[in-house]
């Protein structure tokens, strides 16, 4: 039997790849030193750096948190949702249009719902809350409530005059379970609640703010009359089927506003995903002013640093080690800055990103505390890194060649 053997490396061959090595590390640790000498001409492109990255990440990782709980929210929302059109505005919609609608194939279930908007001043300062009426008897389709309830119950059918709260509006008011809550909204509407429950989500942008009572305490409060509703939310006999029903009811009825499931949480994503675009704006100004420093410093040699890489030429240093020393030192810099930048940003989004949280929210900044949703994942990290560390050893790349081909003789005499 013939046995192929793998030729093996020699202690010649590891030996050199350890020098190689050990080569490597100490023009790293000969970059670290330059730039400790040289730590005003670091710190100059240091700071903006981390001004630049911190910028970057607080607005991926917050724009990521609402694009996050989008997805959260698809997944208890209902397949297509109806309003009513009146002069061009969302308007009531009737009771024979959702018994119609009932009739179309593929439709399993229509709930209706009445809700609105509660303009509210709490403290002398302006709120506003959502007040939503539910259908006790089928609430939500799939039998499994969107929200947690942290005290109390939940509503029951046949309840009246009672209602659970949100963890924003309990805290707004300081209910608790067994408290009357009194409403008057600035447009004159009013009622009294008994308050039963106190709810949380982990989607805080669709429960925060929320009152959930009965279907006819919703109707009663905000005037409508019996055979009306806000909206109709319908169920299909099988998700696939959601955009056939969407064009069903759409070609049937005039005057209907129909959204899917899907096209909600695309308008959630629009709406608090596009906000970080003048913080994209400002992310690319400052960038390319970091890149045009870190272009005017490197390319400028100063007369000391130009002798210092004359003396090393001469006692031995090759072209390519001087060339690999400069690009550590950027390498150096984009790291150590993208890394603090990261972590800033991160801090700064978890602590509500203060200053421009009322930009970041939107209307939903009325919304009492409320805070900024905030999800940091793998893949922003790297992405991070790869927009804070490439540009600025792209354009490091000429300058560090233009030190690596010095005159050794011309740089020590200058």
């Amino acid at each position: 039997m013939v046995k192929e053997l793998t030729p093996r490396r020699g202690v010649a061959g590891i030996d050199k790849e350890m020098k190689d090595i050990a080569g490597h590390i100490n023009l790293w640790l000969m970059a670290s030193q330059n730039l400790r000498r040289h730590r005003g001409k670091s710190l100059a492109i240091l700071i903006p750096l981390v001004l630049v990255m911190a910028t970057a990440s607080f607005m991926m990782f917050t724009r990521g948190g609402f694009v996050k709980d989008a997805e959260i929210a698809k997944g208890f929302l209902p397949d297509v949702t109806v309003q009513g059109i009146e002069a061009g505005r969302v308007g009531k919609i009737s009771l024979t249009i959702k018994k119609r609608i009932e009739e179309i194939p593929h439709v399993k279930m229509v709930i209706p719902r009445v809700w609105g908007y509660l303009p509210l001043k709490i403290g002398g300062v302006d709120a506003a809350f959502t007040l939503m009426g539910l259908d006790l008897n089928r609430p939500v389709y799939n039998g499994k409530l969107p929200w947690t309830i942290e005290r109390g119950a939940f509503l029951v059918p046949g309840d009246r005059r009672k209602a659970v709260l949100g963890q924003g509006v309990a805290l707004s008011f300081n209910a608790g379970v067994g408290d009357r809550l009194q409403i008057e909204d600035t447009l004159g509407n009013k009622g009294e609640f008994e308050v039963v429950g106190i709810f949380n989500n982990t989607v805080q942008i669709y429960s925060t703010d929320l009152i959930l009572v009965s279907l006819p305490d919703a109707g009663e409060f905000f005037g409508y009359p019996k055979d009306e509703f806000s909206d109709l939310l319908v169920y299909a006999d099988s998700p696939e089927n959601a955009d056939l029903i969407a064009r069903e009811i759409a070609g049937r009825f005039r005057n209907t506003r129909v959204l899917t499931g899907r096209a909600l949480t695309d308008l959630v994503k629009e709406a608090f995903g596009r906000r970080g675009g003048t913080f994209q704006a400002m992310w690319l100004i400052l960038l390319e002013t970091v890149l045009l420093l870190v272009w005017a410093q490197s390319a400028h040699l100063s007369v000391d640093v130009s002798r210092e890489i004359g003396i090393l030429k001469a006692v031995g240093w090759q072209t390519g080690e001087i060339i690999e020393m400069r690009m550590m030192e950027s390498l150096i810099l984009g790291l150590g800055g993208t890394s603090i930048g990261i972590l800033a940003g991160f801090l700064y989004a978890l602590l509500g990103t203060p200053g421009i949280s009322g930009y970041c929210l939107g209307c939903a900044s009325i919304y009492p505390k409320f805070p900024v949703p905030v999800n940091c994942d793998f893949q922003s990290i790297v992405l991070l890194f790869i927009l804070g560390v490439l540009p600025l050893m792209a354009i490091s790349a000429i300058p560090a060649w233009l030190a690596g081909v010095v005159d050794p003789d011309e740089a020590i005499r200058g």
